[in-house]
């Protein structure tokens, strides 16, 4: 197999998936999308703290209750320790709402931050395409940033024909990329793009 022909076939399909991310990017959008139930998260949200605030007023009128003397110490006991218990899983459910509603705000930062890299980087395209040494170096950076692997095998329907499989990443840039050359990819759970 010859390294010239297979550069040469990986970078064409870079340069192709940046000039059209499209599908990539829908992927990102539809997955936004299928959990972009953030409205019924806050809903919950706003219902949860306002049980929880009425909790809290149900103690103080306990604790007044036991003070004016219309129940006793026992009773008090009683009703604060089962309070506790429900406020406790009130917080809890809250505490839960607010790290979905977290996540899913992440999640589309982390899509538009995709979206904005992926373009930067295909109007980038003619300066790494430079017939230099340096319009190499970033080539070859760019296929690391971008290409988690390549896999060659002979296809067996199409008459022992060589087969080569582009998976693309997104996740951490290696630690070697670089932040000063506008290069470096933003984080994404690892998936992949053949």
């Amino acid at each position: 197999m010859s390294a010239e022909w297979l550069e040469e076939l990986v970078w064409s399909d870079v340069r192709r998936f940046l000039k059209n991310p499209g599908a990539i990017l829908e992927r990102l959008r539809e997955q936004h999308d299928a959990a972009d139930d953030a409205r019924e998260f806050e809903a919950r949200r706003k219902e949860l703290t306002k049980r929880l605030a009425a909790k809290q007023a149900e103690k103080d009128r306990y604790v007044r209750a036991y003070a004016q003397g219309h129940i006793s110490e026992e009773e008090l006991d009683a009703y604060l320790a089962e309070l506790k218990k429900r406020i406790d899983n009130l917080r809890f459910l809250l505490a839960s709402v607010e790290a979905e509603l977290s996540e899913k705000q992440e999640r589309k930062t982390l899509t538009d931050t995709t979206q904005a890299w992926l373009s930067s980087l295909g109007r980038r395209l003619d300066e790494v395409e430079e017939d230099t040494s340096e319009g190499f170096e970033k080539r070859k950076q760019l296929v690391g940033l971008l290409v988690e692997s390549i896999s060659l095998g002979r296809s067996q329907q199409e008459g022992d024909r060589t087969e080569v499989q582009i998976t693309y990443r997104f996740g951490p840039p290696p630690d070697s990329a670089s932040e000063s050359d506008g290069l470096s990819m933003p984080y994404f759970k690892n998936g992949s793009w053949s």
